[in-house]
């Protein structure tokens, strides 16, 4: 069942706690003294961008050379300020064309257990992935619209000063985008959609929008994007950062998978949530929270899809689906899906590097996770992280994310629903059709 958002961790076990104290101790002995005034975060990132920090002590402002605490696999845990986070995030990005590219944790714990995760090798699927629901998928994804994506992207990269999580206009961005799921969710009681703080890390709500599932409530689904943006190199929250592909394609193409969906009444078996992180640029904080307390919960997510970057159309091919920090059997279902509901268009594997975006959160937590975006990795958009990322850029066209938008909704339904039995409360017809008409391309 859905937990409580604002839940701790499971409680340690008497030999668990004796043992993180000691690890505390040993740990904090080796550390370099902070001023008193000055926080200190965790943080695990790849070892090729601990490299790079390590060669540039402005980034650390004096905490350099940076320790290495741990190493598992291609990551390293280490502390730095909690000030430069952003610096950080500008420093990978400008190195290596990497958005975000580091977890932030609030503990030693977390961080240590997300070190000890990142080697995990891939888990198989919690249940069968089974494309079975054509009528339904096709009925819905042909009400997918370019129009309301673009006005979304248009109203939150100019509407806003910047979408910065310590912002308040990034605040503000979050009670809009709260607002406009409300608006699409009127008349369906049944529907929750709530903004989950984040106490102690940053004052960036989540915005979380919830269908239950009618037979399968215990079975989650969850489809996200971020909402936080950032530009300029620098942590100044008034620096204006528009991220209209970084990451308002993402919020888009999830609104227009609501507005379609609950349009057509859809009732769903398993429940299906749709999230709006806060603060990823900073380290994937609002869906690391998240991601954490489903897990400490015990709730059963049996799928995660991620949408980051979708507006941009870079590659030869149409999608480009991550194959780090991802379940290959999920992955694989998802190729599926876009060969079956847009036969036309093309797919490629890459890869993007530690900590890129949240899917990365919930694949620590062990959750089956799959991320489509909008180019090969490098040949996505360069304009992202600057002033420039902004729907003139874009051409001022949604075409390219609003196929991602239909395979959300082919994401939402086919696993949104186990097997036979009626879903709509509507009643759409079953039929055999597949694929897309010339119209809707």
């Amino acid at each position: 069942m859905k937990p409580k958002l604002s839940s701790a961790l499971p409680l340690l076990s008497l030999p668990g706690i004796l043992l993180l104290s000691l690890l505390t101790v040993v740990l904090g002995g080796l550390a370099p003294r902070a001023s008193a005034d000055e926080a200190q975060t965790w943080i695990t990132l790849g070892a090729d961008a601990f490299a790079t920090l390590q060669e540039d002590a402005d980034v650390t402002r004096g905490r350099h050379p940076l320790t290495n605490y741990g190493e598992s696999s291609d990551v390293v845990m280490t502390r730095v300020p909690t000030r430069v986070l952003a610096d950080i995030s500008a420093k990978i990005h400008t190195a290596h064309r990497r958005c975000g590219g580091f977890m932030a944790h609030r503990t030693l714990q977390q961080a240590q257990e997300a070190l000890d995760r990142a080697g995990a090798a891939d888990r198989g699927a919690p249940i069968a992935y089974i494309l079975d629901r054509q009528a339904q998928v096709q009925q819905l994804a042909d009400q997918v619209q370019e129009a309301p994506i673009l006005a979304t992207m248009a109203s939150l990269s100019n509407d806003f000063n910047n979408r910065y999580h310590a912002h308040p206009s990034g605040t503000s961005a979050s009670e809009w985008i709260r607002n406009r799921w409300q608006s699409y969710a009127l008349g369906r009681s049944d529907v929750i959609v709530e903004l989950v703080s984040h106490p102690g890390a940053t004052s960036q709500p989540s915005v979380v929008l919830t269908i239950p599932g009618t037979t399968l409530p215990d079975e989650v689904i969850v489809l996200g994007a971020h909402l936080d943006s950032i530009a300029g190199g620098t942590s100044n929250p008034d620096f204006l950062a528009p991220g209209a592909d970084d990451d308002a394609s993402g919020i888009a193409v999830l609104s227009e998978v609501i507005r379609v969906t609950l349009a057509g009444d859809f009732r769903p078996q398993r429940t299906v949530s749709f999230m709006g992180y806060a603060a990823e640029e900073v380290g994937l904080v609002g869906s690391q929270a998240i991601a954490t307390a489903y897990r400490a919960a015990g709730t059963n997510v049996v799928a995660v899809l991620q949408f980051d970057l979708a507006a941009f159309n870079g590659s030869t091919e149409d999608f480009g689906l991550l194959t780090d920090r991802t379940n290959s059997t999920l992955t694989t279902f998802v190729t599926e899906l876009i060969d079956t509901y847009q036969p036309t268009l093309l797919w490629t594997l890459t890869a993007c590097g530690y900590g890129c975006s949240d899917h990365a959160s919930w694949h620590a937590q062990g959750y089956p996770t799959a991320m489509p975006t909008e180019a090969r990795f490098g040949e996505h958009n360069q304009a992202i992280h600057t002033t420039s990322d902004t729907v003139a850029t874009l051409n001022n066209s949604a075409a390219h994310a609003a196929k991602f938008a239909r395979l959300g909704v082919a994401f939402a339904v086919e696993i949104g629903i186990d097997g036979g039995g009626e879903i709509f409360a509507n009643g759409f017809e079953e039929g055999s059709t597949n694929g897309w008409s010339s119209t809707t391309r």
